[in-house]
């Protein structure tokens, strides 16, 4: 695992390296050698799933601008799940329902990227003197697109139900690296990092996931290449500092951090530098094990409830730990869900529905155990 870990800066890993379960990684023509000769080293076996992603990758675009023609406007008010959504229209979205409810709904900006794209989220609220407050973001990492319209499905259930508000305040960012997503949209559709500059030009970003301020650790601080480039220093990004300093604003009230990934139906809890359990492992075992259930109960997919650094591999500076370790949130989780399509971060539009519709239930299954215990 060490040499998988040390791997992992240097190549794009897709599926989660670990004992006992596949895993899947893109490279370049160039290094495509490197990686053989390291699997052969360590006796893994190993096949090629896609000779040249670039046709497949084109074959998806051209299939995602036929369903944006035929799709129809989104109406105020009101999320899509045929298809995905721009950075735009989620923005737009968020701010008719804060035009239309005003005294449940309120907009909030808690960043502005370095390209210029606002990192927009949402309050929802009955208004209700003392309640806990619940934390939910998505596509930090700017290729899973996937993750918005989970994001999207709490607001639109808390908005229609007066007694999700009453449970408590509900914080939402449906996309926390909007400089990136819209990167992957219009320009290279598994761009990960961030957009901001660095000192090699042809390597710009940092992964935001890597940069919160929570045993933050440079590695190789010239990698800039490296898909987990954590930056020159922690929050050096203005997305996730933004992110960061609003948790600790709101750490006397948050009791639940869900931070939204994908791919590989996982629920993971702090920490990810190490694999010693946390004081209330059992608690983020139970409540865990409740959402999993209920996801499970829709339509069989099962999902893991795991350490991160067990279940995942060892990383520093994610915003999970950080919400944990320097936030103190309680119950701090991050959800890796299904993937599909040629490669798992993109599936097709046709399983967007699917996906939000038996994560939710586990979300609510989640908030509900949190809130009782």
């Amino acid at each position: 695992m060490p040499y998988i870990n040390r791997l992992s800066k240097h190549f794009d890993f897709w599926g989660t390296p670990g004992v006992g379960r596949p895993a899947t990684v893109m490279v370049s023509p160039e290094q495509a050698p490197l990686v053989v000769a390291a699997f052969n080293r360590m006796r893994i076996s190993h096949e090629v799933l896609i000779p040249d992603l670039g046709p497949e990758v084109e074959r998806e675009r051209l299939e995602r601008e036929a369903l944006l023609e035929l799709a129809h406007p989104m109406k105020p008010r009101e999320a899509v799940y045929d298809r995905y959504l721009s950075c735009q229209e989620i923005h737009h979205y968020m701010r008719d329902l804060s035009a239309a409810y005003p005294e449940i709904a309120t907009g909030i900006v808690f960043a502005n990227g370095t390209e210029g794209h606002k990192v927009k989220g949402i309050k929802i609220s009955n208004g209700n003197a003392g309640q806990k407050a619940l934390w939910f973001d998505c596509a930090i990492h700017a290729r899973e697109w996937i993750t918005p319209p989970v994001c999207l499905r709490i607001i639109d259930e808390v908005i229609a139900d007066p007694a999700l508000r009453d449970l408590a305040d509900w914080y939402i960012l449906p996309v926390a690296n909007p400089d990136g997503y819209n990167y992957s949209i219009t320009t290279d559709r598994f761009w990960r990092k961030t957009r901001s500059p660095n000192p090699d030009p042809n390597c710009p970003g940092t992964d935001p996931n890597r940069n919160f301020d929570f045993l933050w650790d440079a590695g190789n601080p010239t990698d800039y290449c490296s898909e987990v480039y954590p930056g020159t220093n922690a929050f050096s990004e203005p997305e996730v500092s933004g992110i960061g300093n609003f948790i600790v604003d709101i750490a006397d009230s948050l009791v639940l951090y869900v931070a939204i990934h994908s791919y590989g139906e996982q629920i993971l809890y702090p920490y990810g530098h190490t694999v010693e359990p946390v004081p209330n492992v059992d608690q983020l075992i139970a409540a865990g094990t409740a959402s999993a259930d209920a996801i499970a109960a829709v339509a069989g997919t099962t999902y893991t409830v795991e350490n991160s650094a067990a279940g995942l591999y060892f990383t520093h500076g994610t915003s999970g730990d950080f919400a944990y370790g320097i936030g103190a949130v309680q119950y701090a989780y991050t959800y890796e869900l299904s993937g599909g399509g040629s490669a798992g971060f993109d599936p097709p539009a046709s399983l967007i529905q699917p996906v939000v519709d038996e994560v939710w239930p586990g979300i609510k299954a989640l908030v509900d155990y949190v809130l009782a215990n």
